[in-house]
């Protein structure tokens, strides 16, 4: 199935979201996918909103922390201490990971 993602501004977003939320709890895909990657915190200026982030991350596998300093990856634009080795990339990567159905590179998400 090919899946044209709407942009986060987009009128058609909250839809997008939804979709892949029920593709991923219905166990149309991969549950495992985050299993590999480290602990994940998400901002609260994330867009999509950080709740259904969230949900998606833990839908496939990974785990997502409250506090940042329990994090080794945190999604979303983050102003704030991030502990040493704790990279910070774009929510884009969360979504175009479970769209391409594999883990991809950190590398061109950075938002550092």
């Amino acid at each position: 199935m090919s899946t044209v993602l709407a942009t986060p501004h987009s009128p058609l977003w909250p839809v997008t979201i939804c979709r892949l939320q029920q593709h991923l709890s219905a166990g149309e895909h991969q549950q495992d996918l985050f299993q590999g990657q480290p602990a994940m915190f998400v901002s609260q200026q994330t867009q999509p909103p950080t709740h259904s982030l969230v949900e998606l991350i833990q839908l496939c596998g990974g785990t997502v922390c409250k506090l940042v300093r329990q994090a080794g990856l945190c999604i979303g634009h983050y102003y704030g201490r991030r502990p040493e080795g704790c990279r910070n990339i774009s929510e884009q990567w969360v979504l175009d990971c479970i769209t391409q159905l594999k883990p991809l590179s950190h590398e061109n998400y950075n938002l550092e």
